[in-house]
């Protein structure tokens, strides 16, 4: 299996379309307990326009453990020892929730490596007190029983889909529940304590992005409400947002149709730009 070292481990990872060392790429970064197998309907799209790489985060899916506690601009950092072993010069980041978090770091922190972002469902802001007691507690069970499908259906699902794919997906709600389950527990604590609890306020900063940006979002988002996307659209200058109508977090799952009819022509812009 293809595997790339870097500080936070090795990271599995998948690639398509034409490649050339030192060349462009579209970078795919997943959300928080998911995988590169989230991208599945955008991969074929996208690759038809260049070189993709998808990556399976730290903890999750075939890649490592980290070998430490991590945060998200550690993780933002180790994507340049990923560029350098794969002879990748710049990116168009196409992140959701945690891959738009690393992605807006990734271009705040290394400028020079980026030339587009598609954010989707994701935040610039930290996680409210309130919110980090209740996902440290997670973490603590989490590390001890792992997730039994009980809880994933109580807590997690109503948060990552909404009430529509609920019902008319389960099959995808099932399949993302199962995948998450076979997570190495340490693994996926050490990455809800950087996606999570530790994450920083950097939406004051994102006026330094200058790049093509498209922020999506899916109206029922619950994870990362919509405020979050509207709020980064706002400070991105010339950022274009766009709602996807009955979509949850993870919206290029739920409805691919939608999302890649916008987001397909902005990576494609975004690469001859």
């Amino acid at each position: 299996m293809p595997y790339v070292r870097t500080r936070l481990g090795r990271w599995f990872y998948e690639e398509r379309g034409p490649s050339t060392r030192g060349g462009d790429a579209i970078l795919l970064w997943h959300s928080f307990m998911c995988d590169g197998g989230m991208w599945r309907h955008q991969i074929g799209p996208l690759s038809a326009l260049g070189r993709v790489v998808s990556f399976d985060g730290p903890g999750h899916g075939k890649s490592e453990v980290p070998p430490r506690h991590f945060t998200l601009e550690d993780n933002a950092d180790a994507l340049l020892d990923a560029f350098e072993e794969l002879g990748i010069g710049r990116v168009v980041v196409v992140g959701l929730s945690w891959g738009g978090m690393v992605g807006m770091r990734l271009a705040l922190r290394h400028p020079h490596r980026v030339k587009g972002l598609a954010l989707l469902d994701t935040s610039a802001e930290p996680t409210p007190r309130a919110e980090k007691i209740k996902y440290r507690a997670f973490v603590s069970f989490g590390r001890r029983f792992g997730m039994p499908h009980a809880l994933a259906d109580w807590q997690i699902v109503p948060l990552f889909f909404s009430a529509k794919a609920r019902a008319e997906q389960p099959e995808t709600v099932e399949r993302m529940i199962r995948a998450a389950s076979g997570f190495d527990r340490e693994g996926l604590a050490r990455a809800s304590l950087a996606v999570v609890v530790h994450r920083t306020n950097i939406l004051p900063d994102l006026g330094g992005v200058h790049v093509p940006a498209l922020v999506i979002c899916g109206r029922e988002d619950r994870a990362t409400p919509p405020i979050h996307s509207q709020r980064i659209a706002e400070k991105i200058p010339g950022a274009r947002l766009v709602w996807i109508d009955g979509a949850g977090h993870l919206s290029a799952l739920e409805m691919p149709s939608e999302v890649n009819a916008v987001l397909v022509p902005f990576v494609q812009a975004a690469l001859t730009a």
